[in-house]
């Protein structure tokens, strides 16, 4: 047992040694400052303990392309509009503007489709500007099956999945998307013609009745 225990921590200090060296070796922001603004970080999103050494180094060698300004913006903006978002060194980089333009082109398609989710919900059917969104939406399953995913979900792997079918959409890919008012209708409408089906089945079904009967008496 004691064997396993020294071990583990020695590959624990290894792999801690590993990002240790590659963090030295990215030239990056000072590493001092990026320190203290994760903490301001975690601080902002209410976490009790500081993040260990080894996230810091990931994370450091993560966003080496973000200088300490747009870190520090990228947090703020975070924190302001994003908070109820997991935070990932990839967000990070989106906000504070590391990105490329396949990747903004993404980005701006996800906020459109937040926006439109608080401004007409399931109810309506939503306006993008750039038809990929609806086409990316519709192989996700829909409008009103996106605008009914739980936030936590919605923000992170329904995010995650826009953002990699959207890049991967063609120009020209188009769809109409369905509301949740115009499924109602629908599902309204087969209802009432299922019904209007059956009373005229029930219908038929008496005038024969009927006209058998007087058949037999004559």
């Amino acid at each position: 047992m004691e064997l396993l225990v020294r071990r583990d921590q020695q590959a624990k200090a290894s792999s801690g040694d590993i990002w240790k060296d590659i963090a030295k070796s990215v030239d990056g922001m000072d590493f001092g400052i990026y320190v203290q603004l994760i903490n301001d970080l975690w601080e902002g999103q209410g976490k009790k303990d500081p993040p260990g050494n080894t996230l810091l180094r990931i994370w450091y060698i993560a966003l080496r392309k973000l200088t300490a300004e747009q870190l520090a913006k990228a947090i703020l903006v975070y924190l302001e509009t994003r908070a109820d978002e997991y935070c990932t060194p990839k967000l990070l980089l989106e906000l504070g503007g590391a990105t490329t333009d396949s990747d903004a082109a993404s980005v701006a398609a996800w906020d459109e489709v937040l926006l439109e989710i608080k401004r007409v919900g399931a109810y309506q059917t939503p306006r993008f500007s750039d038809s990929r969104t609806a086409a990316t939406i519709k192989h996700l399953g829909g409008w009103v099956i996106v605008c009914d995913t739980l936030p936590e979900e919605l923000h992170k792997w329904t995010r995650q999945h826009f953002l990699k079918t959207f890049a991967v959409m063609k120009p020209t890919a188009q769809a109409r998307l369905t509301n949740l008012i115009e499924i109602e209708n629908a599902r309204s409408g087969m209802t009432e013609a299922a019904n209007q089906i059956q009373r005229r089945i029930a219908a038929d079904q008496a005038s024969r009745v009927g006209t058998l009967t007087i058949t037999q008496e004559q």
